[in-house]
């Protein structure tokens, strides 16, 4: 008959196992389980930012969305991740991988932005339509069309709100804020070089003080600002709409404004005020009274 174990040779056994088992490679935070996390977070984020609870998906209709960054609750997270076949999803899991989850939300905040949960919508891509616009008949129409499909793009995905929604934060959070500037620079380089083609094309000078980075970082803020009045004051912005959007027109007119058509080296500033003077009150009369018949 086989002798039982005693409890000192089944630890030695046990010990031996264990020595004999490879050790597992350490997680990280950019392997295919931690995707699975970060995806999930994405597919969250976007439900906050949707115009009503009844847009968002089925299944997170349910889910209470507190203010700031708070609502995004590890336990959702895991759940998502594990409904979108992510084998392995756990507490564990991700605790290995972020050991906070400042760290965990601050690392998903930059995968929402960056689109690396569904690359192929980013509306980062009609960068490449820019170059179409040196070969227009009509430069203006084109730049106005361009910049009608930009907003309309950013419109039309929730998290493009998500800026706007932790910006006045940032400040709490300077890591998140270091790593959002950096990769925000990173992705508008190109656009710059994009400007900067656009106007060598068609021999464009610009007024004295203006650079293609002041020109670009304009025309962010006034996509930044339009977005967010496209949502708070839709019908406003509809009513203000000619062919195009109030923002295509507004970007015609501050390109205009800031390049130099006469090639006299003037500032905007004083090019405006040697073409608008003050109107003399006796013309303003005259002009006032009717005409007799």
């Amino acid at each position: 008959m086989k002798r039982a174990l005693t409890r000192v040779e089944r630890a030695a056994r046990q010990a031996d196992d264990k020595s004999m088992t490879p050790p597992r490679p350490p997680a990280t935070t950019d392997d295919e389980s931690a995707r699975h996390f970060l995806d999930a977070a994405a597919q969250l984020i976007d439900a906050m930012f949707v115009t009503s609870a009844g847009d968002r998906p089925r299944r997170l209709r349910a889910i209470d969305f507190p203010a700031t960054l708070e609502w995004l609750r590890i336990e959702d997270v895991i759940a998502l991740a594990r409904e979108r076949g992510a084998a392995g999803a756990s507490r564990k899991a991700l605790n290995n991988r972020w050991p906070t989850k400042e760290a965990f939300v601050n690392d998903a905040v930059i995968h929402t932005m960056l689109y690396r949960d569904a690359p192929n919508a980013d509306p980062a891509l009609q960068r490449a339509e820019m170059a179409s616009l040196a070969d227009a008949e009509d430069i203006a129409e084109a730049v106005a069309h361009f910049s009608d499909s930009m907003l309309d793009s950013l419109l039309s995905y929730p998290r493009s709100f998500l800026l706007l929604h932790i910006g006045p934060l940032l400040d709490q959070h300077p890591e998140l804020k270091a790593a959002i500037l950096a990769d925000m620079r990173r992705a508008l380089a190109p656009w710059y070089e994009g400007y900067r083609s656009l106007f060598d094309a068609f021999d464009v000078v610009m007024r004295p003080g203006w650079t293609i980075e002041k020109y670009g970082l304009t025309l962010q803020s006034m996509l930044d600002g339009f977005l967010l009045r496209s949502r708070i004051q839709r019908e406003d912005m509809i009513a203000a709409r000619s062919d195009v959007s109030l923002f295509a027109d507004a970007v015609v007119a501050f390109t205009l404004g800031i390049i130099d058509t006469e090639r006299h080296g003037q500032t905007s500033r004083a090019a405006m005020s040697e073409g608008v003077r003050r109107a003399d009150p006796g013309t303003c009369l005259k002009a006032s009274r009717p005409i007799e018949g």
